[in-house]
């Protein structure tokens, strides 16, 4: 009997202090629908990552146009910059270590162009460690790490546009 209510006690204990200390499950992303649908305007060297947003909009049901007229909000996304520096070196003076960077910004306009918030820039940050004695693992894996590394820029732009649309609806028209 007092393990019993030893165990209700541990385990509502356990409750109150996950609740407590700020933990929350990520939340979709959501966009009024006064302001869908949104047009993915992007540059050719961010299509990779205009399409990663894209599939984050369709994820969270939010309603995504091919064509610009269409659309009650653009999305303009821009590929900054892809960076590699070295972390770190071996006893060889070869890299152990190195940071990939990604960076991009984001900005909101209406369908004739008008900037309504942005630009904001973005970025992405991993560190590999390096095998220099295998160039082609290496090679792989930092194409495989940028992939996930726009994957997560992407869900950050969107919940950047989301955060933004939130702002604008609370702003009195």
């Amino acid at each position: 009997m007092q393990t019993n209510v030893l165990k209700v006690l541990l385990t509502t204990a356990a409750c109150l202090w996950l609740a407590a200390c700020g933990f929350a499950l990520r939340g979709s992303t959501s966009l009024a629908t006064d302001m869908q649908p949104v047009y993915i305007s992007a540059e050719r060297d961010s299509q990779e990552l205009s399409q990663s947003l894209k599939r984050q909009f369709v994820i969270n049901d939010v309603a995504v146009t091919k064509r610009r007229n269409d659309a009650k909000l653009i999305v303009v996304i821009k590929l900054l910059e892809e960076q590699k520096r070295s972390a770190a070196l071996d006893r060889e003076a070869r890299d152990a270590e190195y940071a990939l960077y990604e960076s991009a910004s984001v900005e909101l306009q209406t369908p004739d162009g008008k900037n309504l918030k942005g630009p904001h820039t973005l970025q992405q940050r991993r560190l590999i460690v390096n095998d220099p004695d295998n160039p082609v693992g290496e090679e792989t894996e930092s194409t495989i790490v940028r992939a996930e590394m726009r994957e997560q820029l992407s869900i950050r732009l969107a919940r950047q546009v989301e955060f933004w649309s939130h702002q604008m609806q609370a702003q009195p028209r």
